[in-house]
């Protein structure tokens, strides 16, 4: 069997929201005012009315008319510059050699290590899972290995009010569908002041108030944070207990995040924005993070999270994928450990919006079922398509 060609497919379907975003949590850019004290805008959407969703699909095709699949990717212009690029070394290979084919893909160039080419590498290298799976016959966690038939997701309220009272609705909403553990996002930083800080306090004494004492509570800075700043929120943060703060600081500061570490009792998680194993160990050696979150979308797709999952249980750290998409992270969760791998994460408001085009995964009494379909699971929802089209190809 040889790989023939790879399309990117463009669907377009309808749906109704049922969640909304209600505010943006601070991030990076905060540090210019003119971010800072931008105001949110809400959807025009309103509940129960029809909106159309498009996304963009990656579709790899062999000579025997099996195809793998992976969506939703970023489909952003420099996407096909690099798939371009990729096709001279992915397309002839039999796609069963696909942990030779992600070797050769991240030495095609040599920026191939990270951002956009390695998001380009990873979404092909899912897809490619996805091929092999149905090509065997078989669920893509059980090739791996893997044998969880459930996981148990944590959800992220990404997007969700950090009002007290709003708060603790929601989150006892979420602690009712069966959810564990739950994380925030901080609203504010250090452009907000004292005031600010106050109201991101007022936020988490609030979940710790509804929630009770042992229940799990984590939250998110989105690297919006300075040094100063996080170690003034982390003194009386600690009286909350958090599993873990996470993206304090931007990623590549990491004598800031050792200087964090080296002043708090509030465990550290990061790793969405980190590439590859080679990046992960340079921090799993420096004993930085006690959670790491590396994105299979982003960091190297399965293949690669798969070897960073085996260095975290090594390191004795706590391994989580990002959020960004929920199968791939759901099949590496389910090919490891569970005290290497307790969760996988669940953005509740955008899972909504990521996962329109497939046949619904429900929570049911606190897990995420895994599919026993070959491949990834994910089953396109032909009800809900509107239109297909292939808007690019690549061949020999």
């Amino acid at each position: 069997m040889k790989i023939t060609g790879i399309n990117i497919i463009k669907r377009t379907c309808s749906f109704e929201r049922k969640y909304f975003t209600e505010t943006r949590q601070v991030n990076q850019l905060d540090a210019w005012d003119e971010f800072a004290f931008k105001e949110f805008t809400p959807s025009p959407q309103k509940k129960g009315e029809s909106e159309t969703r498009t996304g963009y699909f990656i579709e790899i095709n062999t000579d025997e008319g099996i195809s793998g699949q992976y969506g939703i990717v970023e489909c952003k212009p420099e996407l096909y510059a690099i798939m371009d690029g990729l096709r001279d070394y992915v397309i002839g290979r039999d796609p069963m050699d696909n942990r030779m084919i992600w070797d050769i893909m991240s030495r095609y160039d040599r920026h191939s290590r990270s951002g956009l080419m390695m998001m380009a590498i990873s979404v092909v290298d899912i897809a490619l899972w996805d091929l092999k799976g149905k090509i065997m016959g078989k669920p893509v966690y059980k090739i791996l290995g893997g044998g969880r038939p459930k996981i148990r997701p944590y959800i992220s309220a990404l997007g969700y009010s950090t009002e007290p009272e709003d708060v603790k609705k929601r989150a006892l909403e979420i602690r009712a569908m069966g959810i564990k553990a739950q994380k925030w996002f901080f609203r504010y930083g250090p452009a907000d002041g004292a005031e600010g800080m106050r109201k991101n306090l007022d936020m988490a004494y609030a979940l710790r108030d509804v929630l009770g004492e042992d229940y799990e509570i984590m939250f998110d800075c989105y690297m919006g944070w300075t040094i100063n700043y996080a170690r003034k929120m982390f003194h009386e943060l600690e009286h909350i207990k958090p599993v873990w703060v996470e993206d304090v600081l931007r990623s590549h500061m990491i004598d800031g995040y050792r200087h964090l570490r080296d002043s708090t009792n509030i465990p550290l998680a990061a790793g969405e924005h980190i590439y590859t194993r080679m990046e992960v160990n340079a921090y799993l050696r420096e004993n930085i993070f006690s959670v790491m979150q590396s994105d299979p979308v982003w960091c190297g797709g399965i293949t690669e999270s798969i070897k960073i999952a085996d260095l975290c249980e090594m390191y004795g750290v706590t391994f989580i994928p990002h959020g960004h998409a929920l199968m791939p992270a759901m099949h590496v969760v389910s090919s490891m450990p569970p005290d290497t791998c307790p969760y996988c994460e669940y953005l509740l408001l955008h899972m909504e919006y990521k996962n329109v085009f497939f046949k619904p995964m429900p929570i049911e009494d606190g897990y995420i079922a895994m599919n026993n379909t070959p491949g990834l699971g994910e089953e396109i929802d032909k009800d809900k398509i509107l239109s297909t089209e292939i808007v690019k190809s690549f061949e020999f």
